[in-house]
C-alpha cells in the first residue's frame, strides 16, 4: 500500500454499491489540428456516481471532459474520433443534436461565470430558452434548485439583484444550480474549486456528495484530497492516455501502474 497522506486516505466512499454504466468512451482520441491530445482512451462513466479525473496540468483531462457534450465543436481546430455511447447513441456523431445533448448532460467550469444579471435571471434565462414561460412554474423551479445547491437561505431576500455581488464560491453554486435547472441526467464540472477558498470549497464538495443521489457526475480536478474525499471511481490521466481507472479507494491504495502509484504519492506532477 502507498504511503498518502492521512487527509488522502480518508475515503468517504468505502461502501460504495457499484452503479451502471451511463456512459461509455471507446477508442477516444482527440486532436487539435495535428496535435494528438488524448489517445486511445477507454473508460466507463457509471450512473449516479462521482468520476474524478485526476493528472498533471496538459494531460487531457480538461479537453476530455469537454468531448462528453461536445464543447470541443466550438473550437475549429479541434476533432475526435471513436465512440462516447449515451443512451445508446454515439454523441460524436454528426447527427446528435447537440443543443439537446447539452440539456441532459450539463457543465460547471473553472471560473464561476453568472451571467451580469440577477440571480432569478441566471436560473431562469436558460429555461426560457427551453421553452418555459408560465411565471409560476419558473419561480418554483428558481427556488428548487437553490434550495438543491444550499443557496436559498443565503439569497431569498435578493433575487433581483446582481449575481457578480455574490461571493466566488456562491457564485459557483449559483452555476451549478443554473446546470441543474434543465435537469440534466449527467454534470461536468471542470475544476470547479480552484479557484475558491477552503470553506467554499467544502460546501462543493457537500453539495456533489448530495447530488450524486439524483445526477452522474464527473469531475476533474488537480486535488487529490478532493478526489479521495468524494469520488467513488477515478481515472488518472498522463501525457494524454488514461493511465489507469478504477474504484477510488483501489486506485490510491493498490494501484497497478508505477506511474500512478509515482503521482499519488507525489514523485512528480
Amino acid at each position: 500500500m502507498i504511503q498518502l497522506d492521512n487527509k488522502i486516505a480518508n475515503f468517504t466512499n468505502n461502501d460504495i454499491v457499484k452503479t451502471p454504466v451511463q456512459i461509455n468512451c471507446e477508442n477516444v482520441n482527440i486532436y487539435y489540428g495535428d496535435n494528438h491530445a488524448v489517445k486511445d482512451v477507454n473508460m466507463p462513466i457509471h450512473e449516479k456516481a462521482i468520476t474524478a479525473l485526476i493528472g498533471p496540468s496538459g494531460c487531457g483531462k480538461s479537453t476530455f471532459i469537454r468531448t462528453i457534450n461536445r464543447m470541443n465543436d466550438l473550437i475549429p481546430i479541434a476533432r475526435c474520433e471513436g465512440d462516447i455511447t449515451y443512451r445508446d447513441i454515439n454523441i460524436l456523431s454528426k447527427k446528435v443534436d447537440v443543443v439537446q445533448l447539452r440539456k441532459e448532460i450539463g457543465m460547471v467550469f473553472q471560473q464561476p461565470n453568472p451571467f451580469q444579471k440577477s440571480i432569478n435571471e441566471n436560473i431562469q434565462l436558460p429555461l426560457k430558452f427551453a421553452g418555459v414561460r408560465n411565471r409560476k412554474k419558473l419561480k418554483e423551479i428558481t427556488e428548487q434548485c437553490l434550495k438543491e445547491v444550499g443557496l436559498w437561505e443565503e439569497v431569498k431576500d435578493r433575487l433581483d439583484r446582481s449575481a457578480t455581488g455574490l461571493s466566488g464560491g456562491q457564485q459557483q453554486r449559483l452555476c451549478i444550480a443554473r446546470a441543474l435547472a434543465l435537469r440534466p441526467k449527467v454534470l461536468l464540472l471542470d475544476e470547479p474549486t480552484s479557484a475558491l477558498d477552503p470553506v467554499s470549497t467544502s460546501k462543493i464538495e457537500e453539495l456533489l456528495s448530495q447530488l450524486k443521489k439524483d445526477y452522474t457526475i464527473v469531475i476533474v480536478t488537480h486535488n487529490m484530497q478532493q478526489a479521495a474525499r468524494i469520488a467513488d471511481y477515478t481515472s488518472f490521466f498522463y501525457q494524454g492516455e488514461l493511465v489507469e481507472f478504477g474504484l477510488t479507494k483501489d486506485l490510491f491504495t493498490h494501484p497497478e501502474k508505477k506511474s500512478t502509484a509515482d503521482y499519488i504519492s507525489g514523485r512528480f506532477g
